[in-house]
């Protein structure tokens, strides 16, 4: 039997699971609804508890939902739990918050005084916010802040003795976190939110809503039911209006932890953070992000992934704001830190139709968090994908937007679909066969891995650098270099996606621990022939050392925008950055701005690094067409290509190597066919039309 025809069967009558699961929220309990998502060949649903008022005490409501999930399953469903009412997930519906204020999050509300102060005097200040944390001096003419809290009064008044010299006044203020921030702007309601640091809130949610599953669904996890999904947690130490004074995120724990880790005190962080102010400016701002992000990974999506893990079950969910990389540091410390910390990595997609999932100002989200299921080898991802945007318009979406949302999930590396979609329009027939062709599809991205030979680097150092805490609406930073820095990392992944090559998204440690062999950045199954680096401006010693043997080895790396130009771990120029900017654009190192950055991936990428390459009478260039191209252990070669481009793409497809079958998969009927191919110069060639919105699969084996 062929490789092909091994996957004939599973393809054509694909298992369930891989179809669409169906979020109703507070609906599980209803075992009537039950027959119509069996009927239309769902996967399953995620669903949830009611809350009424007697949440979490009532048996009756977890009885009711577990009947009802019960039933899906009896069916041959399978099912998710969704972990909140609403959303951000973290309160049980506010239970939490309401029943141990003590882990209400708070944040630090920071006021620099605009005006420098001399001495020596007294200065007489009140104190902003709820309860003064710290009040310190900066010198204007550089130096490290001076603690006056203890100038402080029984009377909240201030009487600073300052001493000779000019100062900048800065002031911290513990207060709880509500106005104008996500727990008063959420579409589900006005809520008190805990800190995603705080592992002993973290365990009273779990209390109270994983425990309670568990009681009475516990014999079918990791059977019936697979995963728990949590929605949109994220720390709210930002305001999404604008705002008056710069946040920080707090937690009482946190001045006495960040000493023992980093050996000094936290307010000196706070104060690089904010004012850039102090000594070893970058050092301490990059200290206090990796601090804030090792917390939140390990006090919130930890907690939540070890319990799991000890009742069978995968930990899903998706963050908030995925879509701007400076989004990542003031809600997450490193939103890749955090999501490492997922099982089953999601994302948020609110746009159905091809042009607007197209958006290239923004990170291709599914790229990124589809790399996180490929490198870390669950191979699981999922989107909550709707028809939202469409809806807000008071419109239908047409079956066309469902497919191509699919495909474009799909081709990014998307494999398990949770759906807010409506359905308005569609009858039975037509979502049973949208299912099963999003199953099919499912099982064939489910083969082998993803042949990315690509890496490019999630450059932590440099962000937590580069940002600065914003009272502007959504806290954006609109310094150049922080702007930069996004639209760097933005126009690099767009680069690679509109020229079909396949890459994954790294860390730093995957950067310093990969092993380098055979001319390869090697990590578990991945294997990288070359490393974008986009803005790195700022980069740890270790990190720039690798870079230096990977050029060696004959691995491509490809800088984006800026050259590394100091250490994360002094602030100051070393060594290895001089090695670096000596040798670009020499051997295998080279470099270009921003907007030529497509132009090098052309001229320098080494041909290893592709698998595949598309023409057309309009030439190489494709930037609507998107690939997917995966490899199994036994050497079959998937190869999907969907494209998302209002006109018909006809033109011709290279695969790399030379293959004696080739057949099509047809994910609407579950038939694979032979189509013709030629084979020159180590490549197979196929001629190929994709319609508007159209995958399509192509199976390849020697």
């Amino acid at each position: 039997m062929s490789k092909i025809q091994k996957l004939t069967e599973a393809f054509r009558n694909p298992d369930r699971r891989y179809a669409v699961y169906q979020i109703i929220h507070g609906g599980a309990s209803d075992k009537t609804r039950a027959a119509y998502y069996d009927e239309r060949w769902f996967g399953g649903i995620v669903g949830n508890v009611n809350y009424p008022m007697d949440f979490p005490d009532n048996p009756s409501i977890w009885d009711s939902a577990a009947g009802g999930i019960r039933e899906y399953i009896s069916r041959g469903m399978y099912t998710w739990l969704y972990d909140e009412k609403g959303y951000p997930s973290g309160t049980a519906g506010g239970y939490v918050t309401e029943m141990h204020p003590e882990y209400i999050a708070c944040g630090l509300y920071c006021y620099d005084y605009w005006r420098k102060i001399g001495g020596p005097s007294v200065y007489r200040a009140d104190v902003p916010g709820d309860k003064l944390w710290k009040a310190v001096l900066i010198p204007a003419d550089g130096g490290d802040p001076i603690d006056v809290t203890h100038c402080l009064n029984e009377r909240n008044v201030l009487y600073v003795d300052v001493p000779a010299g000019s100062f900048y006044l800065f002031m911290m203020s513990i207060r709880r976190l509500f106005d104008g921030t996500h727990a008063t702007e959420s579409y589900s309601e006005p809520r008190n939110y805990i800190s995603l640091s705080d592992k002993a809130a973290t365990e009273a949610f779990l209390a109270c809503t994983h425990e309670k599953y568990r009681e009475v669904l516990g014999d079918q996890f990791g059977k019936g039911v697979l995963a728990m999904f949590t929605d949109e947690p994220s720390l709210i130490s930002w305001n999404i209006r604008k705002g008056v004074f710069p946040i920080l995120p707090w937690l009482d724990s946190y001045p006495d932890d960040f000493e023992t880790r980093y050996g000094y005190e936290f307010f000196k962080a706070c104060v690089a953070v904010v004012t850039g102010r102090g000594l070893e400016v970058t050092k301490r701002r990059c200290d206090f992000w990796e601090f804030i992000a090792d917390t939140v990974a390990d006090g919130y999506f930890g907690t939540i992934q070890d319990w799991c893990h000890a009742n069978g079950l995968k930990s899903s969910g998706h963050m908030l704001e995925e879509e701007r990389l400076q989004a990542h540091v003031y809600n997450y410390g490193s939103f890749y830190r955090s999501m490492k910390r997922f099982d089953w990595p999601g994302i948020d997609q609110l746009q159905t139709e091809t042009g607007a999932l197209m958006n290239d100002g923004a990170i291709p989200i599914a790229r990124f968090i589809a790399s996180f299921a490929d490198i870390n080898g669950e191979h699981e991802v999922f989107t909550e994908f709707s028809d939202h945007c469409v809806r807000e318009r008071g419109e239908i979406a047409g079956l066309d937007c469902y497919y191509g949302s699919v495909n474009w999930h799909l081709a990014m590396g998307v494999n398990n679909f949770t759906s807010y979609y409506s359905w308005n329009g569609l009858t039975k027939e037509e979502i049973a066969a949208f299912n099963h062709y999003t199953a099919r599809s499912g099982y064939l991205l489910r083969q082998g891995c993803r042949d990315s030979k690509v890496a490019v680097f999630y450059p932590e150092a440099a962000m937590w650098d580069s940002y600065t805490p914003s009272t502007e609406a959504r806290a954006i930073d609109h310094s150049d270099r922080t702007r930069n820095l996004d639209k760097a990392f933005v126009r690099a992944s767009w680069d690679l996606v509109h020229r079909q090559i396949d890459f994954d998204y790294i860390d730093k440690e995957l950067l310093c621990e990969g092993e380098i062999r055979d001319g390869k950045l090697c990590w578990k199954d991945r294997a990288y022939s070359a490393i974008v680096m986009p803005c790195a401006r700022v980069l740890e010693e270790a990190a720039m050392e690798k870079l230096l043997q990977l050029t060696e080895a004959g691995i491509a790396v490809l800088f984006c925008e800026e050259l590394p130009a100091k250490s994360r771990e002094t602030g100051e120029s070393v060594s290895a950055v001089e090695s670096i900017r000596k040798n670009a654009d020499n051997g295998f190192m080279y470099f270009a701005p921003t907007e030529d950055f497509g132009k090098l991936l052309d001229a320098s990428l080494p041909t290893v690094c592709r698998t595949i390459t598309t023409e057309s009478e309009t030439g190489t260039y494709q930037p609507m067409l998107l690939s997917h191209c995966r490899i199994t252990e036994d050497g079959l070669r998937i190869v999907y290509i969907a494209n998302m481009a209002s006109e018909p793409y006809h033109g011709t497809l290279h695969v790399s190597g030379t293959y004696t079958e080739t057949c099509e998969a047809d994910s609407f009927t579950g038939e694979i066919l032979p189509v013709s191919c030629s084979t020159e110069n180590g490549k197979t060639t196929m001629q190929i039309t994709v319609q508007p919105g159209e995958g399509r699969f192509f199976l390849l084996q020697n």
